[in-house]
């Protein structure tokens, strides 16, 4: 539970906890009623450790797919969702790196 009022980092007033809601990505992602802090006193606005971790987690799952493996001749591919292929202006042919990092985990760098 997240307390009400916290000190303020900056000028040591009293920060009340407050909600805004966050539209990221053009508008693809949206998350309601996010936390933060708001000063009194210096007018400050900021985000505890905790709250930014939460954020983070909320954006990683807020945009993140799940795609099955397809056979493609003897080979197996993944589609790509049309979000990601316009957020990240990808073309037929553009090359795309696979780097694997574990064994459940592969990252994709686009050339």
């Amino acid at each position: 539970m997240e307390k009400k009022e916290i000190t303020c980092h900056l000028c040591k007033g009293k920060a009340s906890l407050e909600y805004e809601t966050l539209s990221l990505n053009n508008g693809k992602i949206t998350i309601r009623d996010s936390p933060y802090y708001k000063c009194g006193k210096c007018k400050e606005e900021f985000s505890t450790s905790e709250q930014m971790q939460d954020l983070s987690e909320q954006i990683n799952s807020g945009f993140a797919f799940s795609r099955p493996l397809i056979q493609a001749g003897r080979s197996l591919a993944i589609t790509i969702p049309k979000d990601l292929i316009e957020s990240y202006n990808l073309k037929k042919g553009k090359s795309i790196r696979l780097v694997p990092e574990s064994r459940k985990k592969i990252e994709l760098i686009i050339e």
